[in-house]
């Protein structure tokens, strides 16, 4: 089986990598099956027939015996690919002429939306906001009066509060603007669009306050879904006993019950930083502890071990439906479901053969799990326990063991206390550290952490949240039938809940206990991987392969190396959405610097994001071209985040109020301001502007210019400086020439008129505009009228946030969907 399902999985991706209609492929995956089937009769044939006939004749049916099951093996080989390929395909095109992907175009369009609410709304806050998103699957849609049937799934998140005859199962109508998802704002930053897209979702519905919100009525009128009535009875059941509804009682809820309201993103971090965040997604671990103690009581009352099978298997699809349905709950359950059956009608467990009838299963019910961060995870950590951990065990339970030959009386009597717990911890060390072995790479892809601290901080939370689970599992189970003991069960997850947060809050604040780490490339992981297995399992000490083994590993490790000294000599700017920030990467030719910060908001959502996805631990400088509010509004916020050394700003004078307040905050900071004028450098960027006479009565003439050679490539940042300040820099003759431009919107005119640009003469010209404030958007004229100076020219509100990369011979522009020019190219 899991062959069987490596060969579906290649199926999933040759889909993905290759478009071709649904028909097609459907067609040659059943000739495939038929050659399959054909060369299986042929085959029975020729061996029947050896069997009867002698002499001359035994060769030819042996050969054409032979060749038939060699033709059976490859057509059944490219049967299970091609149904792979065919069931990813019937589930992702549009085949349907009703579907959305067929009746919206891309600029999106106003409806109103009929449809069933596929799941219940849920809650998620924000900061001190609390969004309700739904997901509809739509049944028809209006457009100017006209109605049409429509068919797929809808996203919708809004701030209106619902009221609870919202739920699974009622027929809604709700009016709003329906367009595609947006994709990441710069490139390794959160995209929605490919994220819902694994989901099967490909449009969301916008909406606002005026938002008419209509329940459609059904006779007969559907019944509240079994998972929304036990999650409401489950919190009520956990909270018998507790004096109020406290962070660790929510907590409790979330890993229990997968109510994820209250996990917040300033709660998570401590549980995402030491490697415990596994805990509060319904997965294994869960799934595990709960069929444990469905044996366990089912064997206390003396049923029979093939009963307990079929006892426990509904109880535990029955707790997977009650708590939503959640992806990982369900591959759990699948891959416990065998091994229980397996177990229960007494057959030997193989759990290699299991995990890969499960992931066959799973791909089959829905072939976008295979993208899916969560799929990835849950295999790549049960394969690393099943293949690579045995033999840690066996190895750390050597030291621990006593003598064989000894017999167990004489045993001394702190041996015999300490063999069982030794077990444990020797066991729970090992799954720990195969876990975060195999995780590793996925973690640093998806969720950009290295934090070694998991393998301290998991032992002992795995503990607690062992028994604080089994805490909740006991408060089901007693319910108000057995109040004191549910109370007391309640008192003991509580107690254990909040060990859990002390221990990650502790371990998620040592020192190296976690980095932010950029993306590693595919090539990595995949080594990284043959490694781990491959030395894991012992396969790569075999005689005949070590000495491949060997020389692959050297030129990994060359690899490796190569890369790493590519990386620092590049040289990375970020133009970043949503505001003038532009981050600057530090490399072995320059250092890290973030010029301008943006306003608050773009400070917590854009620039601390973005820094987190390029690896950034410390931001140790900024620069700030002038002080209006949209360039330099969060630096108070930044300066509470980051740890500061340098904040760089021109002498100009101005009376904003946020130039204030970043001054005002500098003061107590000895060393942290340093001003700047025409002619100063920071790092390897020379200010070009301000002057030391300059001081214009606009402020954005003041802005500060900077102009940076990196592998004989130029690169122009000119702010949002305006015409006058523009006129300035040319009446000194500055050197103004180069290869790359960035410039911002003035508060008056518009940027690089026809003399500057013709100074400058550039090769791109990247726009710096945003959607709001509307001000700084970039008209269709201006645009046009800078790509008739013949350079390619970029807007940053068109194309999101644009990465320039400069290396020696080659520079790139890219964002979050690709390459978007390439000199090499042009």
């Amino acid at each position: 089986m899991l062959i069987i399902a490596a060969l579906f999985m290649a199926g999933v991706l040759i889909g993905e990598w290759i478009l071709l209609p649904p028909e097609t492929v459907m067609v040659l995956a059943f000739l495939a099956a038929g050659v399959a089937l054909a060369a299986v009769w042929l085959g029975q044939r020729c061996d029947g027939a050896v069997a009867v006939h002698v002499g001359f004749l035994d060769d030819r049916l042996g050969m054409a015996s032979g060749v038939a099951d060699a033709v059976r093996q490859v057509a059944l080989i490219a049967a299970i690919v091609l149904t792979g390929w065919a069931n990813y395909v019937r589930q992702t095109a549009p085949i349907s002429p009703n579907d959305l992907r067929q009746l919206i175009p891309k600029e999106g369009a106003i409806v109103t939306l009929l449809g069933e609410l596929a799941a219940t709304p849920t809650r998620r806050r924000a900061g001190v906001v609390e969004r309700t998103s739904l997901r509809i699957r739509a049944e028809s849609i209006t457009q100017r009066g006209q109605s049409q049937p429509a068919h797929g799934t809808v996203m919708v998140t809004t701030t209106n509060q619902l009221g609870e005859d919202f739920y699974a199962g009622q027929i809604v109508e709700v009016d709003g603007v329906l367009i595609q998802p947006e994709h990441a704002k710069a490139p390794g930053l959160y995209d929605r669009r490919e994220s819902l897209r694994r989901r099967g979702i490909y449009f969301e519905l916008n909406t606002d306050k005026l938002t008419r919100w209509k329940l459609i009525p059904q006779s007969p009128s559907p019944r509240r879904p079994l998972a929304d009535r036990f999650r409401a009875w489950a919190r009520h059941n956990l909270s018998r006993g507790l004096p109020e509804q406290d962070e660790a009682l929510e907590l409790l809820w979330a890993m229990s019950l997968g109510w994820r309201t209250a996990l917040t993103g300033e709660v998570a971090a401590p549980f995402m930083q030491s490697g415990t965040m596994h805990f509060f997604a319904i997965s294994g671990l869960h799934i595990g502890l709960v069929a444990g103690i469905f044996v366990i009581l089912l064997r206390v009352m003396r049923v029979p071990r093939a009963w307990v099978g079929v006892v426990a298997i509904p109880l535990l699809w029955f707790y997977t439906a009650a708590t939503g349905w959640q992806p990982s709950a369900v591959r759990a359950t699948v891959m416990m479901t065998l091994i229980l059956a397996a177990w229960s009608l007494k057959r030997p467990v193989n759990i290699l053969n299991s995990l890969g009838m499960a992931a066959f299963l799973i791909l089959l019910w829905d072939p976008q799990q295979l993208f899916r961060a969560s799929f990835q995870l849950s295999f790549a950590v049960v394969f690393s326990l099943a293949l690579v951990m045995p033999p840690i065990v066996e190895r750390l339970q050597t030291g621990v063991r006593p003598d064989p030959f000894l017999p167990r009386e004489l045993w001394p009597r702190w041996r015999r206390w300490i063999l069982e717990p030794s077990y444990w911890l020797v066991g729970a060390i090992a799954v720990s550290f195969c876990a975060w072995l195999a995780s590793l790479p996925l973690i640093a892809h998806y969720f950009h952490l290295f934090n070694p601290v998991a393998l301290l901080a998991n032992v002992p939370v795995v503990a607690c949240g062992t028994l604080a689970l089994a805490s909740c599992m006991g408060s089901f189970i007693c319910g108000s039938w057995l109040e004191p003991l549910t109370v007391l069960f309640n008192h003991s997850a509580w107690f254990f809940m909040n060990c859990m947060m002390a221990i990650s809050q502790w371990t998620a604040d040592l020192p190296g206990a976690w980095q932010y780490v950029r993306v590693p490339a595919p090539w990595m992981m995949a080594g990284w991987y043959a490694v781990l297995f491959g030395v894991g399992t012992g396969w790569f000490f075999k005689p005949n392969v070590r000495r491949w083994a060997l020389g692959g590993g050297g030129v990994f490790v060359v690899l490796l190396v190569a890369s790493w000294q590519t990386d620092r000599q590049e040289v990375r700017l970020t133009i970043l959405p949503e505001g003038p920030m532009i981050h600057v990467e530090a490399s072995a030719r320059t250092s890290g610097l973030l010029i301008d910060t943006g306003d608050a908001m773009a400070v917590e959502y854009t620039v601390q994001r973005h820094l987190q996805t390029r690896g950034v631990d410390a931001l140790h400088a900024v620069a700030l071209t002038h002080g209006i509010g949209h360039h330099v509004g969060g630096f108070t916020n930044l300066l509470v985040a980051q740890p500061l050394e340098r904040v760089y700003l021109s002498h100009a004078k101005s009376s904003s109020r946020f130039q204030k307040m970043a001054l005002a905050a500098m003061a107590d900071r000895e060393g942290l301001k340093n001003v700047i004028s025409a002619g100063g450098k920071i790092g390897p960027w020379t200010v070009l502007h301000p002057a030391k006479a300059d001081d214009f009565s606009r402020s954005t003439d003041d802005a500060m210019v900077l102009r940076g050679e990196f592998h004989g490539v130029r690169v122009l940042l000119l702010s949002d400086v305006g015409p006058d300040g523009c006129q300035a820099m040319m009446a000194r003759n500055v050197d103004l020439q180069a290869d790359i431009v960035v410039a911002a919107i003035p508060s008056y005119g518009e940027p690089l008129n026809p003399g500057l640009l013709r100074i400058i003469n550039p090769k791109v010209i990247i726009i710096h505009d945003s959607k709001y404030p509307i001000t700084e958007r970039a008209s269709v004229e201006l645009l046009n009228r800078l790509r008739a100076s013949g350079a390619e020219v970029f807007s940053v509100r068109n194309e999101k946030g644009i990465c320039l990369t400069i290396a020696r011979g080659d520079w790139r522009l890219e964002n979050s969907t690709g390459v978007l020019w390439r000199s090499r190219e042009n």
